[in-house]
């Protein structure tokens, strides 16, 4: 996703927002960070732990949880140092002066990250499912992609919020662990939070990973109740994210 200037005005000039799409997909997929944190780790996280935990329950828990982390690590963790390094290159400086709008440029490169953490999830979920033998009938991978597609698209237009406010790379490492680490810890991802306080409960309550976790789990046991009350939540994380991602750019350009 780190394009020189003359990618851009050849792509610009020719307004393909294919040929970007297919450069934003293969830089992602060199990335070391996609291929550690977002792919790797998260597999092997799975089958250690749940191999360790003998507990069809805690199997659920273990895969959906690490199958979160995974795009959460890629689509926000990830894309905020990527986005970071394009703003500080001025690429979106450059932009103003191609004939390739804005709103396609953020289009192409967001779709691309949106199926690279697609991508993730999924692999952890197939390795899941077939080492603890879970069942995927269709309706709940149906319900699993519209999940992870409002989830990873969430988290990528908060990153690029995050990556506008920050001025080095030690900053953004810095804001990007205190945002993830928080929503990780804060949820059930890995441990039951049951006899926890009331604060907990009510932190969770609006922990937007929650909704993610949430939405997975009860996709897998196809529970549409659950699943639905989980997308009004994302599809509301979504919507605030969004717009936070437009004024940044509306912030930027002043």
């Amino acid at each position: 996703m780190f394009f020189n200037f003359a990618i851009i005005y050849k792509i610009s000039k020719e307004k393909k927002m294919n040929t970007l799409f297919t450069l934003s997909l293969k830089s992602a997929s060199r990335e070391p960070f996609l291929l550690f944190w977002s792919i790797f780790m998260p597999i092997a996280g799975t089958l250690i732990l749940g191999y360790l935990i003998h507990d069809p329950h805690y199997s659920l828990r273990i895969t959906t949880g690490m199958m979160a982390m995974g795009i959460l690590f890629y689509a926000f963790t990830t894309t905020v140092f990527t986005l970071f390094s394009q703003r500080r290159r001025g690429v979106y400086q450059l932009l103003k002066v191609t004939p390739l709008p804005l709103a396609r440029y953020i289009i192409s490169v967001s779709g691309a990250g949106t199926i690279i953490s697609l991508s993730c999830g999924l692999a952890v979920l197939i390795i899941g499912s077939i080492a603890f033998q879970i069942s995927l009938p269709w309706p709940s991978l149906i319900m699993i992609m519209i999940v992870c597609l409002l989830g990873a698209m969430g988290y990528l237009f908060l990153s690029f919020f995050i990556s506008s406010l920050c001025k080095t790379e030690a900053q953004a490492s810095i804001i990007t662990n205190l945002i993830s680490m928080p929503l990780l810890l804060s949820s059930d991802a890995f441990y039951s939070l049951d006899g926890a306080p009331a604060i907990v409960f009510a932190i969770r309550s609006l922990n937007p990973f929650q909704w993610f976790l949430n939405g997975l789990r009860s996709s897998l046991m196809v529970n549409p109740l659950t699943w639905g009350y989980s997308l009004l939540a994302l599809t509301l994380f979504f919507a605030i994210t969004l717009t936070l991602a437009i004024w940044s750019f509306t912030f930027t350009d002043r």
